[in-house]
């Protein structure tokens, strides 16, 4: 075991630092704008719903609302059983940032729904699936800038389709049944939300893996001990009262009848894969973030287990030997199509191989694990505890409506946002939510008056402000007030003054940046060096996206800024993923004026060397 802060490969991209240094060699040129909030316009006239029966609305509901940082709460379970689930997983978030320091961008906060009661829980399971398919504890739900965690606090145990009965009698426990540990559920759904903001998203069984060894995370005030596996001879208490009792009980009289055994638990993979077939890694690779293994990783799931394998074993094991190999096939895999060919590139191995390779570990795990404690006489400090009250039918509704939503349930999410604001609540974010909604379901006539009342009131919510001023837009590109079709600068101000306000609230969306530079493109008056920055920020935050890249080096060559300009131009050439691409950035390329001599690398090359 090693004592030190450990942290896991996380991939960095060439051209993340690439544009790093185009925005840094700017910085002396162009200063950004500091976004603030339009001010609020005349008074909205907001949607009136009729409703015929009040069996039309959903009955208020008591739930409980509370707020740790990058999270609210909606719990309708006891106040004891939410606080110690969410006391504990405060301390787990702060140990964990000790030994894997992953970079928490700010954002919308998360929705963390605790179902205690009422069977609330099989609401949120994800349209098209059932709780029947799988076995599940605990939900991690996702778009573009929502993400909600709903944990299933009333279940104790889950049923397990196809358990191996085989050993029950002599291990004393019952392989159809599986006990469930709230506080690691909600561990690996946060591992979950963390991975899933990576761009572009990291693979379902990096993620599954990283959740399985953080799940296992042994911790308290003292000490963190980071991927070590338990000994897969081990058996529970109450399965080894169990047990003992019927050994007892068949040592005088054979025919006895046997206790029932204690719920199977979750176990590390050196004890889940013991005499079990692994995944054909071709197959073991294909498995998506929404597939119903990585859906249901509780139970029976050889391929959560194996990926619990494989990246331990890539990360932990055998001294380290197959680390460059990983981060190699991460980083590739995040990009192209896994296969054969380019696993043995990485790994100089085979699939096959691989399995023996991952064979041999599962049976005998040869690695180093990781200790951290603090300095004698200290402690890691407690989080503040949470505080419960009773939540608003605006947040019970916002929040509830959301994860629906999430979930893919639309009509029930509609539901649940609209009944508080017929019953008279007029919270912005609730107002916000339901501008969303209606513009999902395409009544723009009525999204544009909820989200124009909920700017007015300055909500934090980016994608409120992004929405607005793409309706704003596409009036201006109905209507364009300027000759030759352009934008005017009261047109123009009217769309940016809201990406402003967007860009100034978490997280940052990709979106508002293309907006801002499409509007410019378009604008009788385009930006000058004193604000084409913004757009170059965009680029920097989301070297991904190749129309802002290209945007913003077009924009500015027109405003003089030209070594940003071909710096840029020069990123998009390399990065380019097809010659359609790379002709638009040679054609942008060639267009632009030439550098000035101090400018010109000795090579003469304009890009920066990453």
């Amino acid at each position: 075991m090693r004592r030190a802060i450990v942290q896991p490969f996380s991939p960095s991209f060439r051209r993340s630092r690439f544009l790093a240094v185009v925005l840094a060699g700017a910085a002396g040129v162009l200063a950004l704008a500091a976004g603030e909030p339009p001010p609020a316009g005349p008074v909205v006239e907001l949607p009136k719903f009729v409703v015929t029966d009040t069996r039309d609305l959903p009955p208020p509901e008591a739930w409980r609302y509370g707020e740790i940082p990058g999270f609210e709460i909606l719990s309708n379970a006891s106040d004891k059983a939410t606080t110690r689930l969410i006391d504990d997983f405060s301390m787990f978030k702060q140990a964990l940032g000790y030994v894997w320091p992953v970079p928490n961008r700010a954002s919308v906060p998360t929705a963390l729904i605790v179902c205690g009661r009422g069977g609330k829980f099989d609401a949120f399971v994800p349209a098209g699936k059932t709780s029947a398919e799988g076995v599940l504890a605990s939900i991690f739900l996702k778009d573009r800038d929502q993400t909600a965690i709903v944990i299933d606090l009333e279940a104790s145990t889950l049923n397990i389709s196809g358990g191996d009965t085989t050993d029950d009698a002599a291990t004393g426990t019952d392989s159809t049944q599986i006990a469930v540990d709230h506080n690691k559920q909600l561990y690996r759904e946060y591992v979950h939300y963390l991975l899933s903001k990576s761009e572009p998203r990291t693979p379902a069984w990096f993620e599954e893996g990283m959740a399985q060894i953080i799940m296992a995370m042994k911790f308290d005030s003292t000490s963190i001990v980071f991927g070590k596996l338990e000994d897969p001879n081990t058996i529970s208490a109450a399965a080894g009262m169990i047990q003992q009792l019927n050994a007892a009980a068949t040592a005088d009289d054979p025919d006895a009848d046997l206790l029932p055994g204690a719920p199977v638990e979750d176990r590390d993979f050196n004890a889940a894969l013991q005499h079990k077939a692994l995944v054909p890694l071709d197959k073991f690779f294909a498995v998506q973030h929404d597939s119903p293994e990585a859906l249901n990783p509780l139970g029976n799931n050889r391929w959560a287990k194996q990926a619990y394998a494989f990246v331990h074993l890539c990360l932990y094991g055998e001294g380290g030997r197959f680390q460059k190999g990983f981060a190699q096939f991460l980083v590739r895999s995040a990009k192209e199509p896994v296969t054969e060919a380019m696993f043995k590139e990485c790994f100089g191995m085979t699939y096959k191989s691989m399995l023996l390779q991952l064979r041999g570990y599962i049976d005998v795990s040869s690695y180093k694990s990781i200790e951290f404690s603090v300095k004698k006489g200290q402690k890691i400090p407690q989080p503040p505890g949470l505080v419960l009250r009773e939540a608003t039918p605006a947040e019970v509704g916002r929040i509830k409506g959301g994860a629906l939503e999430l979930a893919g349930h639309k009509e029930q999410a509609h539901t649940e946002l609209i009944a508080p604001y017929v019953r008279g609540e007029r919270d912005p974010r609730l107002l916000a939510a339901l501008g969303l909604d209606e513009h999902a379901a395409g009544h723009d006539d009525r999204a544009r008056k909820f989200l124009e009342a909920a700017v007015a009131a300055k909500v934090g919510w980016p994608r409120a402000y992004l929405e607005l001023a793409r309706f704003r837009y596409a009036d201006a590109l109905a209507q364009p007030a300027a000759p030759d079709q352009r934008f005017s600068p009261a047109q123009s101000d009217a769309v940016v003054d809201l990406l402003m306000a967007a860009r100034s609230q978490p997280p940052s969306l990709p979106e508002v940046y293309e907006l801002i530079a499409d509007t410019w493109v378009r604008s009788a008056t385009p930006p000058g060096r004193d604000r084409v920055g913004l757009v170059v920020e965009g680029a920097r935050l989301f070297p991904g996206h190749l129309k802002l890249v290209y945007q913003a080096a077009a924009l500015c060559a027109q405003a003089g800024v030209v070594d940003v300009a071909h710096r840029l131009a020069d990123y998009g050439l390399e990065v380019a993923p097809d010659a359609t691409s790379k002709a638009h950035f040679q054609e942008l390329k060639a267009g632009l004026p030439p550098l000035p001599p101090s400018e010109k690398s000795p090579a003469g090359s304009a890009a920066p060397k990453s």
